[in-house]
């Protein structure tokens, strides 16, 4: 066992649960404080016979979503002001649907009614999959908190595009755009938004199987393969080593500096983005009260922390803030407590499972490195 996982024996208990009860068969978790790395290790297996390491690039769904949000903010040039302009005003294509008055602001916030269409992603293309999600009526009354999964994240991501493409025709895509302008600054070399067909063959070795349950049984998942591998997705479809993921997080807690000194993005957007706009709001998608920042969610634990979703922790400072992905992955920050975790799972285990792996590894975290 490699030497930094002998300190954290309750997460390597939790792992070897979750195996047991077919959860999983590998883990990738970050962990650090101040910036200086505890935990950088995988786990188990990422398919048979070749293990899990700390550059297995893992799925992290909508635990990429916040990427995505400071892209958005650091890219406005009024943001306080910005974001309540009508989505009309970013994307002409929206002025004849029933979206044409809302917000940036409720969208990241999921307080805009938005559908949890089905936007035929991975299957359709980006444009299709942005017709859809202003095609699609709203079902829900404005201002409704309402966990939006991946449909109203097309338009965020094409909003990005409609800021980016027209001064840079050459990098116009929403993938190559989040690679040039946050992804390589930040370092995070090895994530991507989906990864092109091009690049699998030399990362072939660095993919691992994927997991979910089907009636109780642990099937392989396609989402391993394409077209899922493939198709960007600006809220559900990044990938990389989670100790990138854990990068970000570190830039966070620095008020969007990096420990090398460098700046990303300023401080006041970083603040805009994790201070807590929508508060004490019953969230119709999770049916649970969870209160959000700008695409991101702040810990929620007052409203119940044995039943609250993708919390982070019983131990975690109210300050802290970060997001989960579905039934596999994490990522969060406690500013108090200096501290960054990242990890993800290999199986997509249902939700209540999930749920119970989340809280069990997170406070063996705590456990392990004694706050």
């Amino acid at each position: 066992m490699p030497r930094d996982l002998q300190k954290f024996p309750g997460v390597v208990a939790a792992f070897e649960e979750g195996v047991a009860r077919g959860l999983h068969t590998g883990l990738q978790i970050y962990v650090s404080v101040d910036g200086v790395p505890l935990l950088n290790a995988g786990l188990g297996d990422a398919t048979p016979g070749r293990p899990l390491t700390p550059d297995t690039l893992m799925p992290w769904r909508s635990a990429g979503k916040p990427l995505t949000a400071l892209l958005l903010l650091k890219l406005l040039r009024h943001p306080e002001s910005d974001l309540k302009l009508p989505l009309s005003h970013w994307l002409p294509a929206a002025a004849d649907s029933d979206k044409a008055e809302l917000t940036l602001f409720e969208l990241l916030t999921h307080t805009a009614g938005f559908p949890t269409t089905d936007t035929g992603w991975p299957h359709a293309s980006w444009d299709e999959s942005v017709r859809t999600a202003l095609q699609t009526p709203c079902q829900l009354p404005r201002g409704t908190a309402a966990y939006h999964p991946q449909s109203s994240w097309f338009l965020l991501g094409e909003v990005i595009r409609s800021l980016v493409a027209p001064d840079n025709p050459q990098v116009n895509s929403f993938a190559e755009i989040l690679r040039h302008r946050l992804l390589s600054p930040l370092g995070m070399l090895n994530s991507s938004c989906g990864i092109p067909h091009h690049q699998q063959p030399d990362i072939a070795s660095r993919l691992p199987l994927l997991y979910e349950r089907q009636q109780g049984r642990s099937e392989i998942s396609p989402a391993a393969g394409p077209p899922w591998l493939v198709s960007p997705s600006a809220g559900g479809n990044l990938r990389g080593p989670v100790s990138e993921l854990g990068a970000f997080y570190e830039m966070l807690l620095l008020q969007g500096r990096s420990y090398c000194g460098q700046t990303f993005a300023d401080s006041h957007i970083v603040r805009l983005m994790t201070t807590r706009h929508r508060t004490g709001m019953l969230d119709s998608t999770f049916r649970h009260i969870i209160d959000f920042g700008l695409g991101i969610i702040c810990n929620s634990a007052m409203y119940g922390p044995d039943t609250v979703p993708y919390g982070f922790g019983r131990r975690c400072s109210a300050a802290t803030f970060g997001h989960g992905g579905a039934q596999c992955s994490i990522g969060f920050c406690d500013p108090e407590k200096r501290l960054v975790v990242a990890w993800a799972a290999n199986g997509f285990c249902g939700e209540a499972q999930h749920q119970r792996r989340n809280q069990m590894l997170n406070e063996a975290i705590f456990d392990d490195i004694g706050l």
